[in-house]
Parts: structure tokens; sequence; C-alpha cells
């Protein structure tokens, strides 16, 4: 039997994750902060571990014990929206997993990544975009984080990157009482008539187990219908049932949308082919 251990066993895509995982008949493994977490994991069936991502001895003790054959790396920090604490989490902590990984023998890693960090250009983004190294602000703070994260990963023999589009669904920005959910609700939005790409939490999940069978190599994970803010800002008030002043700014060159060719031709496959679908029972 496959052992997996993920890290963020108890996030958003972890906790989904790890009970897919199971489902799928693997020996599956979760990393956690907290006793909390460790008692979640534990009646879910998963082997728990509690340890920091930051404290490499943790780690250490975690993979050691546990063996795994993949290691799913699914840490964030994105608690307070601080694009700083998630840059160190990606770094500094994939660091650490990866040191760890290579001193077990571990020749497999997938990591969570995004899709919305490539430069501006005509058309949607493909994977040999290269990343917005111009970037200032907090979006430079963010490709560094997306940076590090994928070099780290990639220093695993058979690794796979998924840069996910935006997330959508429960516990979402996008979900009920989600920030981007309370903003329409409470009467005031500003956004850009840029072209995004979204992608479902469910297709998420459902990616990252096809994704055990992926080549090596680096994956837009987004769904089939790129649409420009505007758009869908129209459509998503008119689906809350709500009529807010939305303020709609010129895109930036980087708001350009990505293709998911190169996922599809790995045989990868969605729930949910439009964000339209997905977010269409949402109240």
């Amino acid at each position: 039997m496959t052992k997996i251990f993920v890290t963020g066993a108890t996030g958003l895509i972890g906790t989904k994750l790890t009970k897919r995982l199971l489902e799928e008949g693997y020996e599956v493994a979760g990393f956690t902060t907290s006793d909390k977490g460790k008692e979640k994991l534990q009646n879910a069936g998963v082997t728990p571990y509690v340890g920091d991502i930051f404290d490499y001895d943790s780690i250490d003790a975690a993979i050691g014990d546990f063996k795994p054959d993949v290691i799913l790396n699914e840490i964030s920090d994105l608690k307070n929206v601080d694009m700083a604490a998630n840059t160190k989490v990606r770094i500094e902590g994939t660091k650490n997993l990866v040191d760890v990984a290579i001193k077990h023998g571990v020749k497999s890693m997938q990591s969570q990544s995004i899709a919305f960090v490539y430069a501006g250009g005509e058309g949607l983004a493909t994977e040999k975009t290269p990343l917005d190294y111009n970037a200032t602000g907090d979006r430079k703070v963010t490709v560094e984080g997306v940076e590090g994260l994928e070099k780290e990963t990639a220093r695993i023999k058979n690794h796979v990157i998924l840069r996910y589009g935006w997330l959508y669904g429960p516990g979402t920005w996008y979900g009920k009482d989600g920030m981007i959910y309370n903003q329409f609700v409470d009467g005031k939005v500003e956004m850009t008539d840029g072209v995004q790409s979204f992608i479902h939490i469910d297709d998420a999940v459902e990616t990252a187990i096809q994704a055990l069978n992926f080549e090596t190599g680096t994956y837009n994970v987004a769904d089939d219908d790129p649409v420009k803010g505007d758009v869908w800002a129209d459509w998503y008030a008119n689906q809350l049932g709500v009529s807010p002043e939305i303020n709609i700014k010129p895109a930036e060159p980087f708001e350009r949308g990505v293709s998911n060719e190169k996922f599809k031709a790995q045989g990868g496959k969605l729930i949910y082919s439009s964000w339209r679908e997905g977010m269409k029972d949402i109240k």
C-alpha cells in the first residue's frame, strides 16, 4: 500500500484531501501543529504527527517514523491574509520538508502552488510563461514565495507542482461568509476587469490525487472558463441576489488568466469545467 504524508493536513484542502486519499485506499499520515489537529486526524483515520514546519527536528521525527512513499505539501498561512507569513512558509517550510525527505530517501513529492503570479502579456499564461519578477509590494513577496517553494520542491527527483487558480467553494474567500462574499453582501466591491481563472476546492483535491500519476513537472490547474472581472462580478452579484456598488478598475498586465492544456494532456479531469457551475448554488 502506498504511504502518503500530507502537510497542512487540517487545512482547507488538507482536510478534504486526507479523507479522499483514505477512500482511494492509501495509507495516510497528516502533519498538524496542535493537539486539536491531532485529534481531528485521529478521528478521521489518519495517522497524526504534531510538529512545526519551521522545526526541522519535528519534521524529521514524523517522516522518519512514517516512512512515506510520497509527500503532499499542502501547507500555507493565509489566515490573516499576510503575504510575508505565507512566503516564509513556502520557502523555509518547504526547504525543511525537502531536506528531511532527501535524508529519508523519499523520491516523490507534490506541492500546492498558485497560477496568478505570471508576468504580464497577451493571452492566457502557460507553464512556460515566466513569473512576474518585476512585481512590487505584496505581489513581489508572493512571487518570491512561489519561486522558493517550487525550486525547493524540484530538488526531489519525482516532483509535481500544481499551480492552482483562484480557489472558490465552501470555506474560501468566495464561499458563504468569505471575504469576497462579504464585500458583495455588505454593498461595496472594488475589483479590476482583468481576466481570472478559477478552480473549485473539490477540484483542487481531486487534482492532487490525479497528479500522483502525472509526469514530473509544473501544471496550471484551473477551469476551462477564464473570465473578466466585471463580467464575473455582475454574475456573482446576481447569483447572491444583491446589488452592491461595484467599482471596476482597469486590469493590470498580469491579470491574464491561465491555460490548463498541459494539465488536461496528462489526463486531468475536472468536476466543474466552469465557475458558473461550481458557484451556482451559493446563497
